[in-house]
């Protein structure tokens, strides 16, 4: 895990690792379990900084690639990962209210 700091104060967070739920994946891939931004500090790099982070866990680990899954009805996240290189992979599970989770990948070497 990672901390954004302003004025001493956590203003954002990135955690990664492991996949989470097991699946069909190579033991190479590393997972985006979260980035949070306070929304009074969104719009000003911070989320990107954070972003930089995990790849360069993933750089520095030698994976060759990431993953993060995205409710599907958080279009503002799945945005933010789009800009920064992340592609639907196709695979969805089941999340709250009747909407699912995206999953997304990330090679690294095009970030």
């Amino acid at each position: 895990m990672r901390c954004a700091l302003r004025n001493d104060t956590v203003v954002g967070v990135v955690a990664m690792g492991p996949p989470l739920v097991p699946g069909n994946e190579p033991v190479t891939v590393g997972e985006l379990y979260q980035i949070h931004v306070l929304p009074g500090q969104w719009g000003q790099g911070i989320g990107g900084q954070l972003h930089a982070a995990f790849v360069r866990f993933l750089r520095e680990a030698a994976l060759p690639s990431g993953r993060v899954e995205a409710w599907e009805r958080n279009h503002r996240a799945q945005a933010f990962y789009a800009r920064h290189g992340w592609q639907p992979d196709g695979r969805r599970r089941p999340g709250p209210a009747g909407a699912c989770y995206i999953r997304m990948r990330l090679d690294p070497d095009a970030s």
